[in-house]
């Protein structure tokens, strides 16, 4: 991953000044509400996510351009099922929805396989998340990524047990 290069300026220079973080404009568009998508071959795409959220569930749906055909066979990851995938309007790729579970803090990464059932190609689908743990706060989910759910701690006070009468 390229490092970011920031400018830290200060509007005074007094103790308790506020700092502000600026971006080069061509890292900017890293920084949009987008899911990015990274095609490296015809056989890869990785797809990063941004920041995801510990023992949530997700609805990730994206467009990718592939050689595949209309006909697609799945590979599923344990983490990452698609739940649809359709030619796209302009016959140059797919549709993808898929079902995410953000299963381990920190730097995730997920692995789909798409086959063509017209010849031997195959696509493999990387996705990258960042999940935040229990505590670090609430993501701002990109365009095209929609929780659905979370997981329950056993250790959390949710539980539906009573206790002892």
């Amino acid at each position: 991953m390229d490092s970011v290069n920031m400018d830290w300026k200060t509007e005074s220079e007094s103790p308790g000044a506020e700092y502000k973080v600026h971006f080069p404009e061509d890292q900017l568009a890293q920084h949009d509400s987008e899911i990015v998508i990274c095609p490296q071959s015809d056989e890869r795409v990785e797809v990063h996510l941004g920041f995801l959220q510990y023992k949530h569930h997700y609805e990730v749906s994206f467009s990718i351009k592939d050689n595949l055909g209309e006909d697609v066979d799945i590979e599923h990851s344990l983490h990452a099922r698609i739940i649809d995938v359709m030619p796209s309007e302009d016959g140059e790729g797919h549709d993808i929805v898929i079902d995410l579970s953000a299963h381990k803090e920190k730097l995730m990464q997920d692995k789909i396989v798409l086959k063509s059932q017209q010849n031997n190609s195959k696509l493999l689908i990387v996705l990258h998340a960042r999940v935040l743990g229990k505590g670090k706060g609430t993501p701002s989910l990109k365009q095209g990524v929609r929780c659905t759910g979370i997981d329950v701690d056993e250790d959390s006070e949710q539980s539906d047990w009573q206790g002892f009468d």
